[in-house]
């Protein structure tokens, strides 16, 4: 069973960035910033929730706004999900493909991942509705569930997940508190920038001006989030499966 070392972990991150940093920003910029961004300009804004709200109440509410508007909601995620995809496999694939021989592999494993994505989500919602810990505890044995499906080609959605498990075995909370020590960070800058970007944008801008920057600052840093967990997962892929070294005695 593979412990997570969280320390090399970042400085994995750290080397497929500075490596890559080309393609890294190419393919965040077109496949999750550009639908973001778009998406976020053509839906209303989500209704802010009631302090009194339950995690029921939020996940209720957020069932209906994605009823309403699911066509653009679900074109938005495969997209973003390919530009994952594409991505994952640049930095995995042991044929170190080029971009477009990338784009291909993405694409063939897309509606495996997407599968294998929905059961995720049902499960982690059902864990969140319930106890609340447990469906924060699944997001982390999910979480490979893309580097499996571009690396390995497996066709079977039940597969991936089943795999995903196999390599997060042991590791489930370690992971949590790497996910929210970068979800700390994105939701710390995205109070900081939108006061700034808030200010500027009332005194200083027309509205429509305003609101393309707000929503520019926002999907920057919901894009940036989702390249960090990307890359994470990336990392937590490769140390699962280095080999294991014997023991010196």
């Amino acid at each position: 069973m593979m412990r997570l070392d969280l320390g090399r972990t970042w400085a994995d991150v750290g080397a497929m960035v500075r490596a890559n940093i080309d393609s890294v920003s190419a393919i965040a910029g077109m496949f999750i910033l550009l639908p973001g961004m778009l998406s976020a300009w053509i839906l209303p804004d989500r209704p802010p929730p009631n302090e009194k709200s339950t995690i029921t109440d939020l996940l209720n509410a957020n069932s209906d706004y994605m009823a309403a508007h699911w066509p653009v909601i679900v074109l938005s995620a495969l997209v973003v999900a390919f530009g994952s995809l594409t991505l994952l496999t640049l930095l995995l694939h042991p044929s170190r493909p080029t971009v477009a021989q990338a784009m291909r592999i993405g694409l063939s494993a897309l509606p495996f991942y997407m599968l294998a994505s929905l059961f995720q989500t049902a499960a982690v919602m059902s864990g969140l509705i319930l106890f609340v810990l447990p469906g924060v505890y699944l997001v982390a044995r999910f979480l490979c569930i893309a580097p499996v499906a571009v690396v390995e080609g497996r066709h079977s959605p039940l597969s991936i997940v089943v795999r995903s498990f196999q390599l997060t075995r042991g590791n489930g909370w370690r992971i949590i508190l790497l996910l929210m020590v970068i979800l700390f960070v994105a939701v710390f800058i995205s109070t900081v920038t939108g006061l700034i970007v808030g200010i500027v944008g009332t005194l200083l801008l027309p509205p429509d001006l305003a609101r393309f920057l707000s929503i520019l600052v926002g999907t920057s840093i919901e894009a940036g989030l989702a390249v960090a967990v990307t890359l994470v997962s990336a990392s937590l892929y490769r140390q699962a499966n280095a080999p294991v070294r014997p023991l010196i005695i």
